[in-house]
C-alpha cells in the first residue's frame, strides 16, 4: 500500500514535458487512440458479421475501419478485383448496440477508402516477402491502415489466440510514399512480450521495457493495446521502461506521463519507503 501511494504521488508531482520529443508523444498519442478506435470497431463489426450476417463472409474479402466525423466505420469488403464495400458498421465512441448504423447494400469504395485498401494491400504483400516479420504460434498478424496528418501508414500488431493474455511487441510500422510504394518497414519492439492476467485484485499494474531501438517512450501501439486490454484485467497502471524515461499509461482515465528514469528508481529505493 505504501508502494501504491507512493507511485502515486510521484506520478502527479514529477510529470514532465520534455522538449526533445513533446510533439513525438503528442503525435504517439493521437496515433494510438486512432488505432484504438479503428480496432475496436473492428472487434464489433466482426461480432456483428458473425451474429446477423453469417451468409456475407462466403463473399468477403476482408476489412478495415477508420474514423470519420466522430464516427468509427467498419467496412466490409468482397474479393473482386475492384472490390466492393458490402456491408458496413458505423459506431460512436460508446460502441453500443443500439447506436450502431448498418448499411448492407453494396456501393463502391470511396476515395479515402480505396486509399486504405490499397496500402492495406501492400503492407500484407510486404507481410509474405519482407524477413524482418517473425511468427509465432498461438498468435495472428492484424494489420491496420491509418492516414494521419496525410500520411500513409499500417501498423501491424500480434494478437493472442488464447484468453488471459495481453501481446505486446512483434509489432511494426509501415509507411508509404505518395505513390504508394513502400517507404520503410520498421519493427517496434525487438521482442515479443507476452503478459498473463487474472482476476487477482493486487494485480493492479503491468510494465514492460523498450530497448534504445524502440524508442524513449510508449508506442501507439502500446496506447491502442492497454485501451482494448485493460478493461479487461484489474490493471490501474502500465509502466514502460526505457533508458532515460519511464512512460505511465493511466489504464482508468487513457491518459499518458512520462517520469524522469533517475528520477523513477531513486524512488524506488527500499530506504525511500
Amino acid at each position: 500500500m505504501i508502494l501504491r501511494l507512493k507511485l502515486q504521488l510521484l506520478i502527479s508531482i514529477v510529470f514532465i514535458s520534455f522538449t526533445g520529443y513533446s510533439q513525438n508523444k503528442e503525435e504517439v498519442l493521437e496515433q494510438g487512440k486512432l488505432l484504438y478506435k479503428s480496432e475496436k470497431a473492428s472487434w464489433h463489426g466482426t461480432d456483428l458479421l458473425m451474429e446477423r450476417f453469417k451468409a456475407k463472409t462466403k463473399v468477403v474479402g476482408g476489412y478495415f475501419s477508420y474514423t470519420e466525423d466522430n464516427r468509427n466505420i467498419n467496412v466490409f469488403y468482397n474479393r473482386d478485383n475492384e472490390p466492393k464495400v458490402i456491408l458496413s458498421f458505423s459506431f460512436d465512441d460508446t460502441y453500443l448496440p443500439g447506436a450502431v448504423k448498418i448499411d448492407s447494400v453494396a456501393r463502391d469504395l470511396s476515395s479515402y477508402e480505396k486509399s486504405l485498401y490499397i496500402i492495406r494491400k501492400k503492407a500484407m504483400e510486404e507481410l509474405q516477402t519482407n524477413e524482418v516479420f517473425e511468427f509465432y504460434n498461438g498468435t495472428n498478424f492484424n494489420p491496420v491502415p491509418l492516414i494521419y496528418k496525410g500520411k500513409k501508414m499500417v501498423y501491424f500488431f500480434t494478437g493472442p489466440q488464447s484468453s488471459n493474455v495481453v501481446i505486446f511487441g512483434n509489432d511494426y510500422l509501415i509507411t508509404f510514399n505518395e505513390d504508394d510504394t513502400v517507404q520503410s518497414v520498421k519493427k517496434l519492439h525487438s521482442s515479443i512480450i507476452p503478459l498473463n492476467y487474472s482476476n487477482d485484485p493486487n494485480q493492479i499494474s503491468s510494465l514492460h521495457s523498450h530497448n534504445d531501438e524502440s524508442g524513449d517512450i510508449i508506442t501507439a501501439t502500446d496506447i491502442c493495446t492497454l485501451m482494448l486490454y485493460s478493461p479487461y484485467t484489474n490493471w490501474e497502471n502500465h509502466y514502460v521502461l526505457s533508458t532515460k524515461y519511464v512512460s505511465v499509461w493511466d489504464c482508468i482515465k487513457n491518459e499518458l506521463r512520462v517520469i524522469d528514469r533517475a528520477t523513477w528508481e531513486k524512488a524506488m529505493k527500499p530506504n525511500n519507503e
